[in-house]
Parts: structure tokens; C-alpha cells; sequence
């Protein structure tokens, strides 16, 4: 038996180790940077941020295949990691902090159903 990294089992883990990072993302702004608001604001807003995350990582869960799921875990991730940047490191507008909001939104709404319907597009065609 060889040992190696088998190549549907990559994929897979590569998405869950984005999924991960980007969890901790998330935890880590809502938790401990969002100054702004009480205990109520940060838990909506890590809720709201995780959202998305989920959503794939219980796509993953279902799906056999998870390469398109990979593409958006990706994207979701590069597009937060934007976010964070543009907020907390060089922000430069006062309404910078809406990204927190809107970037979610984004990831819930356009990547994350993308990457969805494409997984299944390419699970079918196989």
C-alpha cells in the first residue's frame, strides 16, 4: 500500500484547514477587537461572521467531492483577511468598520451559495 496524500482526500483538508482559519478569524474580531457595544453586539456579530463558514463547512459534510468548496473557503477567507486589513490594520475612512458587516453578507449571500451550486455541478458531472 502506498502512503501519500490521496488526491481526493487533499482537497478536503485544505478546505477545512481555510474553514479553520477563518473561524479563528472571526473569533478572534468579534471576541477580542471589536471594543464597540457589549456582550450582545459581539456575540450577533460573531454569529453573523460565522455564518458563511458554517454553511460550507456542513456542505462539506454532505458532499463527496469538495473542490468548488475549496475555491470559495478561498475566496471567503482572502475577502476577510481584506476586511480585517482594511478595518483594524489601515483603515482609512471612519466607515471602514462597516466591512465588518458587509463582508459577511457578501460571503452569505454570493460566494458561498456560488461555491455551493458549483460543487454540485461538478459532483453531477462526474
Amino acid at each position: 500500500m502506498k502512503t501519500g496524500i490521496s488526491p481526493l482526500k487533499s482537497p478536503r483538508q485544505a478546505s477545512r484547514l481555510l474553514l479553520t482559519v477563518g473561524i479563528c478569524l472571526h473569533l478572534i474580531t468579534a471576541l477580542f477587537l471589536a471594543n464597540g457595544g457589549g456582550v450582545v453586539f459581539r456575540a450577533a456579530l460573531c454569529a453573523w461572521s460565522l455564518a458563511p463558514y458554517l454553511l460550507l463547512a456542513l456542505a462539506q459534510q454532505r458532499s463527496k467531492t469538495c473542490g468548488a468548496l475549496l475555491a470559495g473557503a478561498l475566496l471567503m477567507l482572502l475577502l476577510d483577511a481584506h476586511t480585517f486589513w482594511s478595518v483594524f490594520v489601515a483603515p482609512q475612512s471612519s466607515t471602514a468598520a462597516l466591512a465588518l458587516l458587509m463582508a459577511p453578507l457578501f460571503n452569505l449571500f454570493c460566494i458561498a451559495p456560488l461555491s455551493i451550486a458549483a460543487n454540485v455541478w461538478l459532483g453531477r458531472r462526474r
